[in-house]
């Protein structure tokens, strides 16, 4: 069956949906298994002494040193200075790019098909060389004609999926994610959402800081405090799925290594999490605010801490005390809006509508100047030489990154 892919890349996470087409209609966006029925992985990759790169669980099967896996791609997507693994070289946007082609063969895979068309969204506010950079990275993965594009944007489509959003209004996005709270205004137009505005913290401040919070909480409660050095480590996992527990229930087990079940309350996890939603709720009103009155027609809260009931309540009486009276909305699904909305573009982008332009944007409503992301990284400034590891996409574009002529290849291999 046809089927169109939308991939959301993200800080610590990378989940995929896809739209299917059946007898003469396309479903609505279902987001896929990945690896071992978990719909995310890790935004991370492996790249083992022979060139072959693995994600998702498999990274934890593999022989060769843990400082192969590399972690923290989007951040360092863009920059000259490539990222070093092993002996070899690798510019970060080839191993993003790796990781999307391995999604992309995950699905083949499964569904017996490539996708007919791609959608891959990145963070907000990345400037061109940065969207140009991985657009190539991607074409050369053997992705030709994907789409890139901003993950505020599909988050929109996504609502307007599910909420009638007229043409010339406002959404204001803001996506509570892993490492990073990021806000956006984008305007709705006939066919197509634009990009208005933006504004991101410089610091992680997402739902990794809640989980640090909340180990030590409980950790605060242990009577006496365990000595094991590797505590929080394992501590840290349980606390994650306490939280998303929470997010359901009023009460859950946090599993402690020599202690046994600790209990935490929704309630606990509220007042630990509180400065984290707060300053989310804060950057998104700071924006929604910038909009002319009337033309704002929702707050919409994505990224797997917005299933949170706190984050939803906390930006509501935010954005009432600032003066911006409009609905905050979380879809059913809001970890997976991005991936979702990706796949009804890429649907769209398959068989697109007859559809006038977009509503020209606001001049009023610009990027924020000074936000750290605003602020493109611009072309590469002089450096001195680094010998970069030459990537031949395979057959199976993920499987393997052949090193021809690779000094450091041939050295560090023996070859």
């Amino acid at each position: 069956m046809p089927y169109v892919l939308g991939i959301d890349l993200g800080h610590t996470r990378t989940s995929a949906a896809v739209c299917r087409y059946g007898e003469g209609a396309w479903t609505d966006p279902e987001v896929v298994s990945l690896d071992g029925g978990a719909d995310w992985v890790e935004s991370a990759v492996h790249v083992s002494q022979d060139g072959a790169v693995f994600a998702g669980q498999a990274i934890w099967h593999q022989q060769s040193p843990p400082e192969r896996t590399v972690r923290g791609l989007l951040h360092r997507l863009g920059d000259p200075v490539p990222m070093v693994v092993g002996t070899q070289a690798y510019p970060s946007e080839v191993l993003t790019a790796a990781l999307a082609g391995w999604v992309s063969d995950q699905l083949a895979y499964s569904l017996n098909a490539p996708a007919q068309q791609i959608v891959v969204t990145h963070p907000s506010g990345w400037g061109p060389h940065r969207r140009r950079v991985l657009h190539e990275a991607l074409e050369a993965a053997s992705l030709p004609g994907v789409m890139v594009l901003p993950a505020p944007v599909a988050a929109a489509e996504c609502h307007a999926a599910a909420e009638k959003v007229d043409a010339g209004t406002v959404l204001a996005v803001c996506r509570i994610g892993g490492e990073r709270v990021e806000s956006a205004l984008l305007r709705s137009g006939q066919a197509a959402f634009e990009p208005l505005a933006h504004a991101a913290g410089p610091d992680p401040n997402g739902g990794t800081l809640i989980d640090d919070l909340l180990v030590e909480h409980v950790l605060d409660g242990l009577d006496p405090a365990p000595s094991d050095p590797g505590l929080r480590a394992r501590l840290r996992g349980g606390c994650a799925r306490a939280k998303e527990v929470l997010a359901e229930q009023q009460d859950a087990l946090i599993p402690v290594p020599t202690v046994g079940d600790v209990p935490i309350t929704r309630r606990e996890l509220d007042h630990v999490a509180k400065p984290v939603l707060q300053a989310a709720a804060d950057q998104l009103s700071r924006l929604a605010a910038r909009v002319p009155e009337g033309e704002l027609a929702a707050a919409v809260l994505t990224g797997g801490t917005a299933r949170m009931p706190q984050a939803a309540t906390l930006a509501d009486a935010t954005l009432r005390r600032d003066g911006v009276d409009v609905p905050v909305w979380v879809g059913a699904d809001p970890a997976h809006a991005v991936c979702e909305g990706a796949a009804l573009i890429a649907r769209r982008r398959l068989a697109p509508d007859h559809a006038p332009a977009p509503v020209a944007a606001n001049p009023e409503m610009q990027p924020v100047p000074g936000e750290p992301d605003d602020i493109d990284i611009g072309p590469s400034p002089p450096r001195p030489p680094v010998e970069i590891t030459p990537l031949e996409p395979p057959p199976r574009r993920s499987a393997v990154l052949l090193r021809r002529g690779s000094r450091a290849g041939r050295d560090g291999d023996g070859r």
